[in-house]
């Protein structure tokens, strides 16, 4: 019995399996054609097996004892290698009829290397599709084999576009990153933890790039891979701890000092306001304006006191279940109050379906409204504030609920995004550049997080808080 074998067919063997060596024997059993992976193995050139006996490669091979009869039969055999050496190896024979002749097809692979191969196949395909992973393989010439969602936005490019091309026309935009990969090539000096940032539109991702080259056993070059990690969490977490250890520090110096700069400056005011009122009466207009000016001063003393005894107070939060909702619809009288004094719109997009979250509901407030009035603040000339609720989840399942508050205005410079959140960092020309690190401590204290992208057109704040585990059942 002959199983008939289409051409396509026998093209998936020598293309798309790349864990199993296949020679095509013709009716004598000499040798007609190989895939490259026996090519590979063995050491031979297609022009040293072209017509050899299958018996001088695999030793005790016996095609007649082994068909017996049967159109599809396996074996254990040995593989000769060029340069002498053996290697065991599981065989199947396939009896097959190809373009109207008939011909002999021998698979062979390392025992358990299917299910290893299987694996390995499984593994690979993940991490292609990992959203956090950017991996890019390479032929041994250097040209693209495949590409992975996340290596394809940090390029900037689409997977069947550079499907084939070159290493050199694939990091031709990244100059750096290409020498690396050049000294790599050339001196074998493989690439490891090279951070990176990486910018597009509003996003922007903290990266690690590993390369190598890729060897069989024998030492041959197969290709070479390039890996993206994604660690902007990691770096996001590291920079948390850091304004952490800052805000601890300058809230341990307010602890020590805000009073004692509050006291005198009670006294210095009293005495000011004494003098204001008997300049007024005597007419002295001129020094009655300079008390004027240092009073706001002193007001303003008192101003970033305060601020101070807020960072250095631990806070008494209370955690409830709270309905972001119902948060928001407290405090917008009050934006929208704030904002109709600046010509500024409010757009709020309630969303009826946002589920509870553990929070204290005062202090939440407090984060809202310090960040929809520095959002207002910021559209000197009029614009749109809109605030809006959305579910962010993991897993598929709901975990935050985060709250984004956009406004339009000329947005924050780069270099200010990444310290925004840093104690007396402003963009204000008045202001004491707490405002933000005390509602980063706030949220952060709730288990919470706030983030920031901003660009010409505006900024937007997302305030992300954690939801209520009874919240969370219900999806199950």
């Amino acid at each position: 019995m002959v199983v008939r074998v289409r051409q396509e067919t026998m093209e998936w063997y020598w293309n798309k399996v790349p864990f199993v060596m296949a020679v095509l024997c013709n009716d004598c059993f000499a040798v007609v054609r190989t895939n490259p992976l026996f090519r590979q193995e063995s050491g031979y050139a297609e022009s040293e097996l072209l017509g050899r006996p299958m018996r001088e490669i695999l030793v005790d091979y016996d095609p007649h004892t082994i068909l017996n009869g049967n159109p599809v039969s396996s074996n254990v055999v040995q593989l000769r290698k060029k340069n002498e050496e053996l290697q065991e190896m599981e065989y199947m024979l396939m009896s097959i009829e190809l373009d109207g002749a008939k011909h002999y097809l021998t698979l062979l692979h390392q025992p358990a290397a299917w299910q290893q191969s299987g694996l390995m196949q499984q593994f690979a395909l993940t991490l292609l599709r990992e959203e956090s992973m950017g991996v890019i393989l390479l032929h041994a010439d250097f040209r693209v084999n495949a590409i992975s969602p996340l290596a394809c936005k940090v390029l900037g490019v689409r997977e069947d576009e550079v499907q084939g091309k070159r290493m050199d026309e694939l990091f031709s935009h990244t100059p750096f990153e290409h020498r690396l990969l050049k000294q790599m090539v050339v001196e074998e000096q493989p690439v490891r933890n090279h951070p990176f940032r990486w910018s597009k539109a509003y996003e922007q991702r903290e990266l690690l790039m590993d390369a190598n080259l890729l060897r069989d056993q024998q030492g041959r070059l197969l290709g070479a891979y390039v890996t993206f990690k994604d660690v902007s969490n990691l770096r996001s977490l590291e920079e948390q701890v850091q304004r952490s250890d800052r805000l601890a520090m300058i809230g341990q110096i307010a602890a020590g000092t805000a009073h004692e700069i509050r006291n005198p400056l009670t006294a210095i005011k009293g005495f000011l306001q004494m003098f204001k009122n008997t300049m007024k009466e005597k007419g002295l207009n001129k020094e009655y304006g300079y008390t004027e000016i240092m009073l706001t001063e002193i007001d303003r003393i008192n101003e970033l006191v305060s601020e101070f005894l807020l960072l250095s107070k631990p806070k008494n939060i209370t955690f409830d279940l709270v309905d972001p909702n119902a948060v928001m619809s407290e405090i917008m009288p009050i934006i929208q109050n704030e904002a109709l004094l600046h010509g500024i719109v409010v757009n709020y997009e309630k969303l009826s379906s946002l589920p509870r979250v553990v929070a204290d509901g005062e202090m939440l407030k407090q984060v809202f409204l310090n960040i929809g009035k520095n959002g207002i603040e910021a559209m000197k000339e009029g614009g749109i504030l809109t605030i809006s609720g959305r579910i962010e989840r993991e897993q598929g399942l709901t975990r935050w609920v985060s709250i984004d508050i956009e406004d339009n205005g000329p947005g924050i410079e780069p270099a200010m995004v990444d310290r925004i959140f840093d104690p007396f960092v402003t963009t204000k020309p008045t202001g004491t550049g707490l405002g933000l690190s005390v509602c980063q401590r706030i949220i952060h204290d709730m288990g919470g997080k706030i983030r920031v992208s901003s660009h010409e057109k505006g900024t937007t704040f997302t305030v992300s808080i954690p939801c209520s585990f009874e919240d969370k059942e219900e999806e199950f």
